[in-house]
């Protein structure tokens, strides 16, 4: 069984409700059907139905093949039946004021932490362009010191091998023996 949420009154389709004026139902379990909800068949594919009694005589959307469903009024019942008190009325409008503020007061504050969040990103973006802007003619510039160091030590090594060979004794020359005088 699915039920739509609990809703006012209306004789066709509910304006305020999403999806082009039809209320959506929802997917419950039939232990969580009260007795006072309205059940009915889907028209279109015979899916079992069930929505709050003040669902009366408002058009909503089967959950099953999404086609717009009429909710019936239950025999020996009129829509006015359903209507809530002037009390009644008065204080779901104040109710849903209130929800509203406070829905607007929250959306403000997220919008400013957005706008926080935002100008955060950007300055964090600045700065990690102007790091890589400062970081390449390093980088650049410490691989020129790298490849002008290898080159260094390569001369170096030359220049020992060219040493040691000047410097080595004459192969003639046997390690023990000792030099003619």
């Amino acid at each position: 069984m699915s039920e739509a949420s609990p809703i006012p009154p209306s004789p066709k389709e509910d304006p305020g409700a999403p999806a082009g004026g039809f209320v959506q139902s929802e997917e419950i379990d039939t232990e969580d059907i009260p007795e006072t909800d309205i059940v009915f068949e889907c028209p279109h594919c015979s899916k079992s139905l069930s929505i709050d009694q003040r669902g009366a005589g408002l058009v909503i959307r089967c959950t099953q093949c999404g086609e717009p469903v009429t909710v019936p009024i239950p025999e020996g019942m009129e829509i006015e039946d359903f209507d809530a008190t002037p009390e009644q009325l008065s204080a779901q409008l104040l109710q849903t004021r209130q929800a509203l503020a406070k829905a607007l007061k929250q959306s403000d504050e997220l919008a400013s932490q957005l706008a926080a969040a935002i100008a955060e990103r950007d300055i964090l973006r600045k700065a990690a362009k102007r790091r890589e802007q400062v970081a390449a003619p390093f980088r650049a510039s410490m691989a020129k010191a790298v490849r002008e160091s290898e080159l260094a030590l390569a001369t170096l090594r030359e220049v020992a091998a060219s040493a040691a060979e000047m410097f080595a004794p004459p192969s003639s020359e046997k390690k023990g023996d000792a030099p003619a005088p």
